[in-house]
């Protein structure tokens, strides 16, 4: 008897938050997270995570994470 097994992977897309984000692009912006609030420049954008500079330092968000995301406007 010989059982061939596969794994596959699948997450889900949130296409949404996916376009908002491409819509920012290069500005800077606020993204609260289930965590915290980041602000920082927005510098890649991924189906699955956003990268988010803070004085220089990258940081990774994954999609899934983001509660809300928006033009972060200096007053």
């Amino acid at each position: 008897m010989d059982e061939t097994v596969s794994v596959e992977y699948v997450s889900p897309f949130e296409g949404h938050v996916f376009q908002a984000a491409q819509s920012l692009m290069g500005t800077n912006i606020a993204v609260q997270t289930t965590k915290n609030i980041l602000q920082g420049k927005l510098t890649m954008v991924a189906p699955d995570h956003i990268v988010v500079s803070v004085g220089g330092v990258p940081f990774y968000v994954r999609i899934q994470a983001i509660v809300w995301i928006t033009p972060n406007i200096p007053k």
